[in-house]
């Protein structure tokens, strides 16, 4: 993973999340004394990523100082008011190899050398990882003449969803200049033949709403103890690395 670039989308404003976003970006909400988007970076770069461009919109100012407080090379593309692949062509300029594309409120953890092993194996142009999708209810299941035989909470269904986590190759963002929103260019990346999906059973972490954001609280200590327990940890993690590695810088 060390030549791939990590691509954080951290521009949306959070308007679910208010009044906590009312001025301050949702990748920097904090889950157990650290912003979101830290946890983020120290499992990226505990798994390898030493690379990063975090694109920026709604409240850009704060995410930049939170970012010049750790040692990770990060450069900040600010696309103000825009929508993702908005955000991923303006990010382009700044990626020369593969990248990973993830969601700034969004933490999973993802094997990424099994990711990549398994992108290289089906000479994949993009891989996106995928969770399994549980209710949200709980379900009642019942025979012909609706007699109960049980109820079901939160059931595992059969689909998965998008957690990001999007691999990608460099002809892939080629595709970026035509795609019109997010969806538009995962299905242009589909029609290719060569978009395929990594199945992530583990955890998975996203904070859209307060309720999540207190489940979050509790799940999040999977990652605090993987990184904590890792032999040497503050090689990777950026917080305590020398002056003189990395920087963030702003484009236009």
């Amino acid at each position: 993973m060390e030549n791939v670039t990590g691509i954080l989308l951290c521009g949306g404003k959070g308007e679910r999340l208010k009044p906590l976003t009312d001025n301050l970006p949702k990748p920097l909400v904090q889950i157990r004394g650290k912003p979101l988007l830290q946890h983020l970076l120290e499992w990226l770069s505990h798994e390898g990523v030493r690379r990063f461009v975090a694109c920026t919109g709604y409240r850009a100012d704060a995410i930049e100082a939170f970012l010049t407080q750790h040692r990770w090379d990060v450069r900040c593309v600010n696309s103000g008011d825009a929508d993702m692949v908005v955000r991923l062509r303006d990010a382009r300029p700044l990626v020369s190899a593969r990248s990973l594309v993830c969601y700034g409120d969004t933490v999973a953890n993802v094997d990424l050398s099994a990711l990549a092993a398994e992108h290289t194996r089906r000479s994949a142009l993009a891989t996106i990882t995928v969770h399994p999708f549980y209710s949200p209810f709980g379900v009642v299941e019942y025979n012909g003449d609706q007699q109960v035989n049980c109820f079901r909470e939160k059931p595992r269904l059969p689909y998965w969803i998008n957690i990001g986590y999007l691999l990608l190759e460099p002809e892939a963002m080629d595709l970026l200049a035509c795609a019109t929103g997010m969806s538009g260019f995962l299905a242009d990346l589909a029609a290719t033949g060569r978009l395929f999906a990594y199945e992530h059973g583990g955890r998975h972490i996203t904070v859209n709403t307060e309720m999540e954001r207190l489940s979050a609280e509790a799940q999040i200590v999977e990652f605090i103890t993987l990184m904590e327990t890792h032999e040497d940890i503050s090689h990777v993690t950026g917080l305590h690395a020398p002056d003189t590695h990395g920087a963030v810088k702003e484009t236009s």
